[in-house]
């Protein structure tokens, strides 16, 4: 007689359930951008649906619209996969007590990283509705750039490096914005990884700068024009 099976407990279902659900995300989002990456992006995009994706998935068309709204969803996904994985580093970070100039450097380089693994239509994209979500066209249900920010910004704040009669949601949306527009520049052009990296480190520096960073180690301003 074969033993009885034992049934996971409720939690472990919950986690089970839970990492099946982010694997089929992610599943979705690689099968997304394979398909746009097959000829030209923006062409590949616009004639795609949720079907396609689907399909390209291995799961249906209602398992689709069970994760995504629509095709802007899978883009606005792939920018908070890069938030999500900024406000790890970030914790951790603070955790550790990593000197407010380090964790600017780690974190905008991994940030560079991530983005340059996409297409450069992709960053593209997803960089203008970022746009306009902080115009309030779109609305971000996920985890965005700009929390991660804030969270450095309050870290220097306590550490005495930043000024504490900085705003930290004015002085993160300074820092998102300077981020993003260098996020488009780079999917727009033919600038390498190497520039995306110095140029995110450097237009970071500037800003804190404005906002009363006490280090020595002081950015070249010119560089984020280049």
């Amino acid at each position: 007689m074969e033993p009885a099976r034992t049934r996971p407990a409720p939690r472990q279902r919950a986690t089970l359930v839970n990492a099946r659900s982010r694997e089929t995300r992610r599943a979705l989002i690689r099968a997304a951008v394979q398909l746009w990456s097959e000829g030209d992006f923006d062409e590949a995009y616009e004639v795609s649906t949720a079907a396609d994706i689907a399909r390209a998935a291995g799961v249906s068309k209602g398992t689709f619209y069970f994760h995504f709204a629509g095709k802007e969803d899978v883009l606005l996904e792939m920018s908070a996969a890069t938030a999500e994985a900024m406000m790890d580093q970030v914790a951790t970070g603070i955790r550790r007590g990593v000197p407010l100039h380090s964790l600017i450097e780690q974190t905008t380089a991994s940030m560079a990283r991530r983005i340059v693994r996409a297409p450069r239509a992709a960053a593209l994209r997803a960089g203008a509705l970022g746009f306009r979500a902080r115009a309030g066209e779109v609305t971000l249900s996920r985890p965005r750039v700009s929390s991660a920010f804030e969270a450095l910004v309050r870290y220097g704040q306590e550490s005495g490096e930043l000024s504490t009669a900085v705003d930290v949601e004015e002085g993160a949306a300074m820092l998102s914005a300077v981020t993003v527009d260098a996020i488009i520049r780079w999917g727009a052009g033919d600038r390498s990884a190497a520039w995306l990296r110095q140029t995110l480190r450097t237009r970071v520096d500037i800003v804190l700068l404005g906002m009363g960073r006490t280090d020595e180690s002081q950015p070249d301003p010119a560089a984020a024009g280049r």
